[in-house]
């Protein structure tokens, strides 16, 4: 009878140190592991709302020159505008955000090739800057 009550007493204990420092330390990778997927989300979540509103300025860029004469687009070349929209009003929360224009002259039959000052096709390109990097750039083209 003795032998009896000594393993149900033993078998009754519950869990050693060892078995408990175990299951705290997995416990705790896991909640780490989790942390971290959090943290990850956050940031492309944040790349994410960036990059639309920067496709956003982008579009109102290529906007803002639909109605202008087309000799006059190749003085946009080097123009730089802070988070501006198509009429050039400044959107409200989107002025750390650079829209920079380039105009290239180009030829009709080879877009890639500068044809010189009197071009009858140019090429225009509005690139989006947010913390002295690059978000996106979108870019049209005009015919004379």
């Amino acid at each position: 009878m003795k032998k009896q009550r000594k393993k149900l007493r033993r078998s009754q204990k519950g869990f050693t140190l060892m078995e408990a420092m175990l299951a705290v330390m997995l416990v705790g990778i896991g909640i780490a592991a989790l942390m971290q997927v959090f943290s990850a989300g956050t940031m492309v979540n944040g790349y994410g709302d960036n990059l639309s509103k920067a496709v956003f300025l982008a579009e109102e860029c290529r906007a803002m020159t639909d109605d202008i004469v087309f000799a006059d687009l190749l003085g946009f070349n080097g123009q730089t505008f802070n988070g501006v929209d198509a009429q050039g009003n400044a959107v409200a929360g989107l002025q750390e955000f650079q829209q920079q224009f380039v105009v290239q002259a180009v030829d009709p039959d080879d877009m890639t090739i500068y044809v010189g000052p009197d071009p009858d096709v140019i090429r225009l390109t509005a690139n989006v800057i947010y913390n002295n990097e690059t978000i996106t750039s979108m870019s049209w083209l005009r015919s004379f």
